[in-house]
């Protein structure tokens, strides 16, 4: 009796299986479909670009290529060039940044109708022209457009267009931008493939990179499932970081010269690192999340926020002080607190006393990155700030606690998303993690303490319950309150440090709890 219920339990068991199989492969096949319909689209858009870029006079269209951010705004405002003119001729800068590094995902076919009616606009002798009047912009893959997918690298989001435009897009045109194409991210954008009175504005990372504080664009952090790998401008066996590793190849490729990244623990600030370009993480609130949808919904802790890239500081203060001149993000959203960019604060002549480390003792970076940071420290102490060595604590219990309130269900979103989706096999591996029990993977923990105790340190970091989970939030405001008092009891203003363990890596490599601005800028 017991052996014909043993093997009545086994049929079905596999019975089961087979039926899984069957379904799975039904529904790849079906997001294979997707991904070819939506690679040859993306092959029409190239097309498309290519022939509007090559409507611009041959001598035009150069002169316009080598022109920086203030030179084209300059131009721009002066009349000396149409918005139109600018498009086209950033379609094609954009287009040739493309064939270099994989990083377009759509060119936005609207951006040259809103350029046609910012130039008719200006033919107006009474009319102002906004401070952005006609500049084009490249927009990550994951940034709201209306019209346009958000996928955020799953290839089963694809053909849901966001309904309307976030608040920064709305701020964007209201500044006179043309957002001319989209760039690429990776899947679910969670891959490497951001005075007292400052503190709260100002957060430095430096090595390879400082933190201080019309596209869709991707990277082998950026859509590979469904558009490919994004390739590092410089080297196409390398990444361009991620997941706004479009932005950071479309930028130092020569394809853009100003970019909507995001951030929830270096997804700007990694980028930027890896192709020496310069990205600010803002705070959580100074932009408005009202219609951006999280890779991960129902993150309360783990902050996330859309910033500025550029090759320049520069070009981003620029950026940053346009859209905080007015109270147009507050009046739209009044989560977003009503701060205005404070120009005192940024002037030059003020010394801040900065904090630096090279090691936060869980992550040791190469030397290189080490020497950058020392570096870094060299320069600003010339130009008249005091540095003080400052020594991160309890960093285990911090990775330990953002692993925890990240995946925040212990994983079972991101695995049942996953699941549903074609998935690449970079992060293979951390889906199967994701399908073993809470309890196992604790007695492994207590197993591996001994020989592996990094390995054992994230393998205690699911969630086993919602006592746990609250628990484990009450302790990152906990650590974020320590943080705080040892840096105002240190007088800190902000703090220097790296922004990765490594430089730009092989694209089969795989290598946060603050919400604090990071800003990211060339050092060596």
């Amino acid at each position: 009796m017991f052996l014909s219920i043993f093997v009545v339990a086994i049929l079905g068991v596999i019975g089961y299986a087979c039926h899984w199989w069957q379904k799975r492969q039904q529904r790849q096949e079906e997001l294979r479909k997707i991904i070819e319909k939506r690679k040859a689209e993306r092959e029409q858009s190239i097309e498309f670009a290519k022939s509007q870029a090559a409507k611009v006079e041959k001598s035009l269209r150069e002169k316009i290529e080598r022109w920086d951010l203030d030179t084209l705004r300059d131009n721009l405002q002066k009349g000396t060039v149409s918005c139109l003119d600018v498009v086209r001729t950033f379609y094609g800068k954009a287009v040739k940044a493309h064939e270099r590094t994989n990083c377009v995902t759509l060119f936005v076919r609207e951006a040259e109708q809103w350029a046609s009616e910012w130039d008719e606009k200006a033919k107006d002798p009474n009319f102002k022209k906004p401070s952005f009047f006609g500049f084009p912009i490249s927009l990550k893959e994951c940034v709201p457009l209306g019209g346009y997918d958000q996928t955020r690298g799953y290839v089963q989001d694809a053909y849901k267009p966001t309904k309307e435009d976030c608040v920064l897009v709305e701020k964007i045109k209201d500044l006179g931008r043309s957002l001319n194409f989209k760039v690429m991210i990776f899947d679910f954008q969670a891959s490497f493939h951001t005075s007292k009175q400052t503190f709260h504005n100002l957060f430095l990372h430096a090595t390879v990179v400082i933190h201080f504080m019309v596209w869709k664009v991707s990277s082998e952090s950026n859509d590979p499932k469904i558009l490919g790998k994004t390739n590092h401008p410089f080297d196409k066996e390398r990444t361009a970081g991620g997941s706004s590793g479009g932005e950071s190849a479309i930028l130092a490729a020569g394809g853009s010269l100003l970019g909507i990244g995001g951030d929830v623990g270096g997804s700007i600030r990694i980028p930027c690192h890896f192709t020496g370009m310069a990205g600010i993480k803002p705070s959580h609130l100074r932009f408005s999340h009202r219609g951006i949808c999280g890779s991960i919904p129902g993150r309360p802790l783990i902050n996330s926020n859309d910033g500025p890239m550029a090759t320049t500081i520069k070009d981003n203060v620029t950026f940053l002080r346009a859209v905080w001149d007015d109270m147009y993000t507050h009046e739209r959203d009044p989560y977003v607190p009503p701060v205005l960019w404070n120009e005192d604060l940024y002037k030059e002549g003020k010394k801040y006393r900065i904090g630096y480390y090279v090691d936060d003792g869980w992550f040791t970076p190469i030397p290189a990155i080490q020497r950058a940071v020392l570096e870094a420290k060299e320069h600003l102490e010339r130009a008249g700030h005091t540095l003080v060595p400052f020594k991160p604590q309890n960093i285990p219990f911090m990775i330990r606690c953002f692993v925890r309130a990240c995946c925040v269900d212990g994983g079972t979103f991101l695995r049942n998303k996953l699941m549903n989706d074609i998935m690449d096999p970079t992060i293979r591996n951390m889906v199967v993690s994701y399908m073993i029990p809470v309890w196992i993977q604790r007695l492994l923990a207590m197993i591996l303490q001994n020989i592996y105790p990094r390995i054992a340190n994230i393998s205690r970091a699911m969630t086993y319950s919602t006592v746990e989970l609250r628990e484990t939030y009450a302790d990152i405001e906990s650590f974020r309150s320590k943080f705080t008092v040892q840096m105002l009891d240190d007088k800190i203003d902000a703090l220097l440090c790296p922004p990765m363990v490594v430089f730009f890596q092989k694209k089969k490599n795989n290598l946060f709890i603050f919400s604090l601005p990071g800003n990211g800028c060339p050092t060596t």
